[in-house]
């Protein structure tokens, strides 16, 4: 009882204390209502922001993929290539984010991020060139990462220190999902009926038009405690940035989702493609959908569960269901088995993302929470970045059986790795 009234910031009063009157009566009862914890609301402004992010950029990259290769001429390989570019922009420059929200006003650092990434989406439409296409997929990248996951995980690990980060994490996170069920097939159907140069310069206004008000109004960078909740109190609240990041956890974690984003990624990249190849753009769009519908399904069950056991062990399941999806799409020659792969795949893929920045919170505290994450986050990107590449390449050598069945391999060798990372780490060092 005492964590709900601390939860929903219970001001009122104890009403035996003294006799009310009528006068009275109006005035108590709207002290004793609770009032909703602010740290839900800013899980709600960044649930709608990273649907828009996420919606726009992760998962309508397939989309953008397939119309590029029709329209342009494209080979899917150079196509895949700017894929990469978009991650490894969007995760390098991650690190410089982290450094300027400690710095600066947060909302002006997602302001600013969702100008460039609108400015550079609506470009996209008008690429002639490959050197074209490489440039304003990666502005979009570091447009993309103001408004995306590093800051998104650094709010909520403010906002919530104690058990009930996992659930808020997984609430504010589900938006990643919902991009691709909501935005990805109005996106196809958009793109296919009106055609990319008339179509995609109104998905960059609408990046920039839907993120600014809730980034300016909604969003703010911490509670009042928020520096009690910097500092911490625990033993894993004390770690510094370079001792955390020399950890043997860290390494192994972090190089564990190397291989897991990559083949993450590189699946979900080729996914609207290889979908349509074998059944058309409407099973390619529902496969998408299929996708993301079982990731936010699992990731609202992931926030639940993960109170409940150990936040390894239900990674490691979690990359053994990521195996098996990309098994399955593997071997997919119809419609059905495609999108039950789809659907497999998609039940891991929500909470592989939010474990990551849960467990290093878990594991180093929120002291250099934004540095800890971003490195990481930065570093896992070159697997994100090889994985759409991988699969390209492979696909034009050989086809999409081998691609993915390669995926499976590499999720399998990062289910291996982060095994070897062990439990989280303690520490002695002060502050």
């Amino acid at each position: 009882m005492s964590s709900l009234l601390i939860i929903c910031g219970w001001s009122g009063r104890n009403p035996k204390r003294r006799k009310l009157n009528n006068s009275d009566i109006g005035a108590d009862n709207a002290e004793m209502t609770p009032r909703v914890y602010y740290g839900w609301w800013i899980v709600a402004g960044l649930f709608f922001v990273l649907t828009i992010s996420s919606g726009f950029g992760f998962y309508n990259l397939s989309v953008y993929m397939n119309v590029l290769a029709d329209t342009r001429g494209f080979a899917i390989a150079d196509v895949s290539i700017a894929v990469s570019l978009f991650f490894v922009a969007g995760g390098v420059t991650g690190m410089w984010v982290a450094s300027l929200i400690r710095r600066f006003d947060l909302r002006w650092v997602m302001v600013g991020g969702a100008a460039l990434g609108g400015s550079a989406l609506a470009l996209i439409g008008h690429v002639t060139e490959l050197w074209q296409l490489y440039l304003v997929y990666a502005l979009f990248g570091i447009g993309n990462s103001g408004v995306s996951i590093v800051v998104a995980t650094t709010l909520v690990t403010r906002w919530f220190p104690g058990p009930n980060r996992s659930v808020a994490l997984s609430i504010a996170s589900t938006g990643l999902s919902m991009g691709g069920v909501l935005i990805t097939p109005l996106s196809a159907w958009l793109l296919n009926r009106w055609g990319m140069e008339t179509t995609i310069p109104w998905f960059g206004f609408a990046f920039f038009v839907l993120i600014v008000p809730i980034a300016l109004w909604l969003i703010r960078a911490g509670p009042e405690a928020e520096s009690k909740q910097l500092t911490g109190v625990g033993p894993r609240e004390i770690w510094r940035y370079r001792e955390a990041i020399r950890s043997r956890f860290f390494v192994r974690l972090t190089a564990g989702y190397v291989l897991c984003m990559g083949a993450q990624v590189g699946g979900i990249a080729h996914l609207y493609n290889h979908a349509d190849t074998l059944s058309g753009f409407e099973v390619a769009a529902t496969a998408i959908q299929a996708l993301t519908i079982m990731s936010i399904v699992s990731r609202f069950m992931g926030g639940w569960i993960v109170t409940r056991v150990t936040i390894r062990g239900f990674t490691l399941a979690n990359l053994l269901n990521q195996s098996l999806g990309l098994l399955i799409i593997a071997l997919a020659d119809d419609v059905t088995l495609v999108l039950i792969g789809a659907a497999v795949f998609g039940s891991s893929i929500g909470n592989l993302l939010m474990l990551h920045p849960l467990w290093l919170a878990e594991a180093f505290g929120i002291h250099d929470y934004p540095r800890i994450f971003s490195l990481s986050n930065a570093v896992m990107v070159l697997g994100v970045a090889a994985g759409p590449v991988l699969l390209g390449v492979l696909y034009d050598a050989f086809d999409y059986w081998m691609a993915y069945f390669a995926a499976m391999g590499v999720s399998l060798v990062a289910f291996a790795v982060v095994y070897s990372a062990g439990k989280i780490p303690e520490t002695n060092v002060d502050l």
